[in-house]
């Protein structure tokens, strides 16, 4: 069975190159522009792993996170961030992301991350 991956991308360009990346990995992908829209695939969706940026209009990747933890998501998170600074790591691995990692991705390291993430959940 494949594994399901839920996407949380605002940037359409970034989030298609993601999900490209990832179908041809093996992964079902499913996608959402910001966390409110991620919140409501979730009452349909139970997927293996999300991937979220950080920044994003309407609601970002860390208050996707804290919401969705409140719900009983306990699905491990990958968080992706365009700043390189160390203090909105800190606050993305506070608030229970796995892992977060600069935007564009290393697709090795992701996937790395990826695999890593999900055999420790299983």
């Amino acid at each position: 069975m494949q594994q399901q991956v839920l996407l949380i991308e605002d940037e359409l360009d970034v989030r298609e190159a993601i999900r490209l990346h990832l179908e041809h990995r093996g992964y079902n992908c499913h996608e959402a522009a910001h966390g409110t829209e991620a919140l409501q695939l979730l009452h349909t969706l139970s997927p293996d792993i999300i991937i979220s940026d950080i920044s994003m209009p309407v609601m970002g990747g860390i208050e996707f996170l804290l919401k969705s933890r409140a719900l009983g998501c306990n699905v491990p998170v990958i968080l992706l961030t365009g700043v390189n600074d160390s203090s909105v790591r800190a606050l993305g691995r506070d608030a229970g992301a796995f892992f977060c990692i600069s935007k564009p991705p290393d697709y090795d390291h992701l996937d790395h991350l990826i695999q890593t993430t999900i055999a420790v959940n299983s």
